[in-house]
């Protein structure tokens, strides 16, 4: 089943996420598990952690977890690095509270050090990671593509889950970097080809999410511009091929849409929905 969800406020206490979720009928949502631009983190209290365990699973919606803007594990500086570090771990302990299986992590950018340098850097990070919390999935986010990124490529993210080495590492790909990378999303034979990319690089076993975000610019632009499904560049006949496609028929599709006069989260939810059900049907979507 397509479970499609929103990235979620825990604003008042983290419980309010599932709530929400609950309300609106979304399959699935995510959430920041600390302030998603600083560094500082608080542990979840015990009570809030039960009562979101609690809600989340009487709303049959399952929950994911994002790490704040800030956290960069391909970061060459010692102190970024270490930051990062500390900032992840706290995080997967966030999640192992909350009952959260999967934890989405930007690669980040190797800041002109160089891909190899920070393909090495990253891998080592979430390896110590891994040890640390022996429970929870993180989830590498492919990046769009921007200057001394690492992981725009299929190539990179699949180097680098082959250095780490752990059945725990997985990839939350977002169609918008995926597009802005320069794989294309558009058509039937597109969304075949790049979905091959993926396969041979990766291997869809570690496809744990999918961020559902159209492009504001055009293929292979390298800018992370999130836009409205349908709206943007890679179009709704697009989306819908992309449900089409058999390595998404069970998945969790969450969508980090912006609120602009062009859309919100009701008219992104409406087309996700519209291009999901023309493709699998009513039953096939929650």
């Amino acid at each position: 089943m397509i479970r499609l969800g929103f990235h979620l406020s825990i604003a008042g206490g983290v419980f309010n996420a599932p709530l929400l979720s609950e309300k609106e009928h979304y399959g699935t949502f995510q959430i920041f598990a600390s302030n998603p631009r600083g560094w500082d983190h608080h542990e979840v209290p015990k009570d809030d952690a039960e009562k979101f365990k609690e809600i989340a699973k009487r709303a049959d919606t399952i929950p994911y977890a994002h790490t704040p803007y800030l956290c960069n594990p391909s970061s060459p500086s010692k102190i970024m690095l270490k930051k990062s570090f500390d900032m992840l771990v706290a995080n997967m302990a966030s999640c192992n509270r909350l009952g959260i299986s999967g934890l989405v992590v930007h690669i980040g950018s190797h800041l002109g050090v160089g891909l190899d340098l920070g393909i090495k850097t990253v891998s080592d990070t979430v390896s110590m990671a891994l040890d640390k919390e022996p429970s929870v999935r993180i989830l590498l986010e492919n990046s769009a593509g921007y200057n001394n990124s690492v992981g725009s490529k299929f190539e990179e993210i699949g180097n680098i889950i082959d250095s780490i080495g752990s059945k725990r590492v997985g990839v939350c790909l977002d169609t918008c970097h995926t597009f802005a990378a320069g794989y294309d999303l558009r058509t039937k034979d597109a969304v075949d080809k790049t979905c091959g990319d993926f396969e041979d690089n990766i291997g869809f076993d570690r496809l744990g999410l999918v961020h559902l975000n159209d492009a504001k610019f055009e293929l292979g632009s390298g800018l992370d511009r999130h836009w409205h499904i349908g709206k943007g560049n890679i179009g709704l006949q697009g989306f819908t091929e992309l449900f089409r496609n058999r390595h998404f028929h069970d998945m969790c599709f969450i969508m980090e849409t912006p609120i602009t006069p062009e859309g919100n989260e009701k008219t992104n939810m409406e087309a996700a929905r519209k291009a999901a059900i023309k493709a699998l049907g009513r039953d096939s979507v929650y």
